[in-house]
């Protein structure tokens, strides 16, 4: 028993499509249109399991390329660039120190969070510039 190509290719898209509903992002989607599209292409034009698997890759490529028009690059410009990059946001601005820096390490106070120091040896009171973030966890000081 033979099954026609059309079936498969439709079951195919069917089930991307419905992949989408469990995890969705828009991808599953216009592969599962481009199954479907493979579909009609292998009814009405005989073509064997490779080429419609070329056919596949095209449409794919045009699906998912019409979604990305549709629905935009999806990155979206926020009005607080750095809200999961606190230290990030600190590069440039200057502070006074509170406590010294001994060993090329020490502490400051921003507001309500401390934050860890690398930079030259200097004692409490003096203006230093963040000049980078290391590790994640230490802000880079120079003298300001």
């Amino acid at each position: 028993m033979s099954v026609d190509p059309f079936w498969l290719w439709l079951a195919a898209g069917v089930l991307l499509i419905g992949g989408e509903m469990l995890a969705p992002g828009f991808f599953l989607l216009w592969l599962g249109v481009a199954a479907i599209a493979t579909g009609l292409a292998v009814s009405l034009l005989p073509m064997g399991f490779a080429w419609s698997l070329l056919a596949f890759s095209a449409f794919a490529a045009v699906a998912v390329l019409a979604g990305r028009r549709v629905y935009g690059p999806g990155e979206v410009e926020s009005d607080q660039p750095f809200l999961n990059r606190r230290a990030d946001a600190l590069i440039g601005r200057t502070f006074t120190l509170e406590e010294p820096i001994k060993r090329g390490e020490g502490r400051l106070s921003v507001n309500d969070t401390q934050w860890r120091l690398r930079g030259p040896d200097m004692p409490a009171g003096v203006r230093v510039r963040v000049t980078a973030v290391e590790e994640s966890t230490f802000l880079r000081v120079e003298q300001a």
